[in-house]
C-alpha cells in the first residue's frame, strides 16, 4: 500500500494591498488541501491601510498602517516584493515579473487595484504637486510641507483636489500639522493652470473663471482607474473604459484568471471601495477551494457577520455594496462597513 502523494495547488496573487491581503487570509485560513501562494507586489512595502494614508500626513508612522503580518509570513506564502508582474502567458500559464522570475500558476488571482491618473493640467509636475496614493506619496508630501513652513515662517495654505471625504480627510489631516486647505471639487476642467511661484515651486490655482488662489502645495487626489494594463496585453476581456470584466464568481474571460477588488469590472462598473474588494477577495478564495459562493453586486445590503474593530480599515468607509452567498454568508467571516464623517477642514 502507497501513501497518496497531494500535489498543491499554485495560487499566483498579482498585487500587495488590502483586497490581495484579505485574499489570501482567507484562503490559507480555510483551506484543507495542500496549496502554495506566491503573491507579487510592486511596491516594496508589506500590505497597508491605504485608508489610513491622511494619518501619514498628520504625523502618523507608517509602520502602524501595516496589516497582519502573520498572513504573508505563512509558510505557504512567498512574496516578491519590490517586483512588477509584467507578461501573462496563458497558455503556458506563468507570469514573468520585471526581475525576469517566471512564476507557475494553476490558478491566478488579479488584485492590482487603481492607479491615480495624470493630472491633465498646466503645472502639475510642479515642486509642492503631490498625489497621495501610497505611503510614499504622503510622507513626500509631510516632508514638503514641514521644510516649506520652516522656510516661510507661517501657516501654509493648500488646495486639495480631491474625491468625496477622503479628499475631506486629507484636508483634516493637514489642518492637524497647521496647513489651512481648500477643497476643490474633481473636475479638470475647473483648474486652468497651476502658478510657480519664485522659487519654482507651485504658488497658486488658476481657475477657468479668472480666480486666483494662492497656496503653498497641491495635492492631486483625483479619481482612480482600474490598474488593467497586465490584463489588456494578456488580450483578457477589458471594458472600454477600463476594469477587467468577471462574473458573479469573480472569474474572467480565462476561466483559470480571477480578479478581484478596484481592478474588477462587475455589472458594467468598478467601484474603488475596499469592501467590495474584500467581498471578492472571500468569493474568489471560496471558488478556488470549491466553495459555491457568489458576488451579487455593488448596491446590495451587507450580509457579513463579523463586527469590524478599531483596526478594521473597512470601518472607514462611506459605503457598503456587497453581498455574497453560500458558506461565506453564514461563516462570519465576512465584516461589514460603517459609516464615517468626514472632520471639518478649517
Amino acid at each position: 500500500m502507497y501513501d497518496t502523494i497531494v500535489t498543491p495547488a499554485e495560487i499566483v496573487v498579482v498585487g500587495a494591498g488590502m483586497v490581495a491581503h484579505r485574499f489570501v487570509e482567507s484562503l490559507l485560513s480555510r483551506a484543507q488541501t495542500p496549496l502554495h501562494v506566491t503573491v507579487i507586489g510592486d511596491e516594496g512595502r508589506r500590505p497597508y491601510d491605504r485608508i489610513g494614508l491622511p494619518r501619514i500626513a498628520s504625523g502618523g508612522a507608517a509602520e502602524d498602517l501595516e496589516l497582519d503580518r502573520s498572513v504573508f509570513e505563512d509558510f505557504r506564502v512567498r512574496f516578491l516584493d519590490d517586483d512588477r508582474a509584467l507578461r501573462i502567458d496563458r497558455a503556458a500559464r506563468t507570469v514573468m515579473t520585471r526581475s525576469r522570475v517566471v512564476v507557475p500558476y494553476d490558478t491566478l488571482v488579479l488584485a492590482t487595484g487603481s492607479y491615480t491618473p495624470i493630472f491633465a493640467v498646466e503645472g502639475a509636475d510642479l515642486p509642492g504637486c503631490f498625489s497621495d496614493r501610497t505611503i510614499d506619496d504622503v510622507e513626500a508630501l509631510a516632508q514638503f510641507a514641514a521644510g516649506r513652513r520652516r522656510s516661510l515662517g507661517r501657516r501654509l495654505r493648500a488646495a486639495v483636489v480631491g474625491r468625496g471625504s477622503h479628499g475631506a480627510e486629507l484636508a483634516a489631516a493637514l489642518h492637524d500639522i497647521d496647513v489651512v486647505s481648500t477643497l476643490v471639487e474633481h473636475s479638470e476642467s475647473r483648474i486652468s493652470h497651476l502658478v510657480p511661484e519664485e522659487s519654482g515651486a507651485v504658488g497658486a490655482v488658476r481657475f477657468d473663471d479668472g480666480e486666483t488662489e494662492a497656496v503653498d502645495l497641491v495635492v492631486l487626489s483625483v479619481h482612480p482607474r482600474p490598474r488593467d494594463e497586465l490584463a489588456r496585453n494578456a488580450n483578457l476581456q477589458v471594458a472600454e473604459r477600463g476594469g477587467v470584466v468577471i462574473d458573479d464568481r469573480c472569474t474572467t474571460s480565462d476561466p483559470h484568471i480571477l480578479a478581484i477588488g478596484e481592478v474588477a469590472r462587475f455589472d458594467g462598473r468598478c467601484v474603488p471601495r475596499v469592501a467590495p474588494g474584500y467581498a471578492m477577495a472571500e468569493v474568489a478564495a471560496s471558488r478556488i477551494l470549491g466553495g459555491d459562493a457568489v458576488f451579487l453586486g455593488f448596491d446590495q445590503p451587507f450580509s457579513g457577520s463579523r463586527t469590524p474593530g478599531h483596526d478594521d480599515p473597512t470601518a472607514g468607509e462611506e459605503s457598503t455594496a456587497v453581498i455574497v452567498i453560500g458558506e461565506l454568508a453564514e461563516s462570519g467571516m465576512l465584516r461589514p462597513a460603517s459609516s464615517r464623517i468626514a472632520k471639518g477642514v478649517g
